[in-house]
């Protein structure tokens, strides 16, 4: 006798459900070649996020764990939550689409669109994931231990270690992590970050020397198919704090006391912060630099300052509140101050203020939604309904 299956109402709802999450990523798959290709981790990711969402999360606000929290920032459209033990995607629901563990006892992140690279300050492991599942877990060679990481858009990253054959060596390994692109040896300096540029041809990278007593900076930049650099270029009294592609030909270098940019990778225009002190920084994915200065040294008359890519001013807005944390993503920056937080777009136009909690971390936005870290909590913020009224600039 022939067995029988009988589909009840329930299973025909799930089916239907998946059915139709299915033919989603297809169309997404379709469209993604039709663009100009995509990756099979991509496309595996796109899968196991459309069926690990089948259903809801309770929602914002979301209790989490601050006295563990490392960094939160948003990884191809879901909150990214770097704890010291694990790390954890939540979808707009709130929802924990997965969570990794690992043993890391100082944990650095470095974000790209769809990938992060997760690694082990002063020891020697590494990880590549995306929003969920683990593409990669490696070792340095030698057991060298981790400076700094980087990961590109192309997915291939780069390490600074410690090198028991130099100073500091610069290691770069391509988007399938089966092989080295670049290896550079550094005699005399010690690498304090580095950057890699969207077409993943090149890697920038600073260093921190002294000399005569004062410490000075220097940035490098390499083509992957040339052993010397294509600029060296040296910042006396410096210290060069992070690095960063703002396009494939113009490098930013963040300082205490400037910021720095080399244009066709070698062109070099500084831009002096005088009688102000960098209180915070952020890029922004295309290319954008903000950076938030305290006039005087004064936390209450502060300066929000946005760089297009090549190093004009965008825009610049005074402040007489404290800038507490910035954060940019490819349309909108947030700033945040110790009672709201304001968001912008790129050009300038200060959209709305948006409510915080006295104990916000970060405010940030993931598309046009926008969320705050709060001690034991990320929330979605809502609109202040009076502005805040910001001094008028001095012309």
């Amino acid at each position: 006798m022939a067995a029988r299956f009988e589909l009840t109402d329930r299973r025909r709802r799930l089916l239907r459900i998946l059915a139709v999450a299915l033919v989603a990523v297809l169309l997404l798959i379709l469209a993604a070649f039709r663009l100009g290709g995509t990756s099979l981790s991509s496309i595996r990711d796109s899968w196991n996020n459309t069926t690990s969402s089948v259903g809801r999360g309770e929602g914002f606000p979301c209790q989490v764990n601050s006295g563990s929290i490392e960094r939160v920032d948003v990884l191809n459209g879901d909150i990214y939550i770097l704890y010291d033990d694990r790390t954890v995607t939540l979808d707009g629901s709130a929802k924990e689409i997965r969570s990794f563990e690992h043993a890391y006892a100082s944990p650095g992140l470095s974000i790209s669109p769809d990938r992060a690279l997760v690694y082990e300050r002063g020891a020697h492991r590494f990880r590549v994931e995306n929003r969920t599942e683990t593409l990669f877990s490696g070792k340095t060679d030698e057991g060298e231990d981790i400076i700094t990481g980087s990961i590109g858009k192309k997915g291939n990253i780069a390490l600074g270690t410690l090198s028991n054959t130099a100073t500091s060596r610069l290691t770069v390994w391509n988007s399938t992590y089966t092989e080295k692109q670049f290896v550079w040896n550094c005699a005399d300096y010690t690498i304090t970050s580095a950057a890699l540029s969207d077409n993943g041809k090149y890697v920038a990278v600073s260093v921190l020397g002294a000399k005569d007593g004062e410490t000075y900076s220097k940035i490098y930049v390499f083509d992957f198919e040339y052993k010397d650099p294509v600029s060296e270029t040296e910042y006396p009294e410096t210290g060069i704090l992070a690095v960063n592609f703002t396009d494939n030909d113009t490098v930013v270098g963040v300082g205490d006391n400037k910021l720095v940019f080399l244009k066709d990778l070698k062109k070099n225009t500084e831009v002096e912060f005088g009688t102000s002190t960098l209180s915070a920084f952020t890029f922004s994915p295309n290319g954008r630099t903000v950076v938030a200065l305290a006039e005087f040294g004064s936390a209450n008359m502060q300066l929000l300052r946005c760089y297009t890519q090549s190093g004009k001013l965008a825009f610049e807005e005074p402040y007489d509140v404290h800038i507490k944390a910035l954060y940019a993503n490819a349309s909108r920056i947030s700033v945040l101050t110790n009672d709201y937080a304001d968001i912008y777009g790129l050009g300038g136009h200060r959209r709305r203020a948006r409510e915080v909690g006295a104990n916000a971390i970060l405010a940030f936005t993931d598309g046009r939604t926008s969320y705050s870290y709060e001690m034991g909590v990320i929330q979605k913020t809502s609109r202040l309904k009076h502005q805040p009224e910001h001094p008028e600039q001095e012309r």
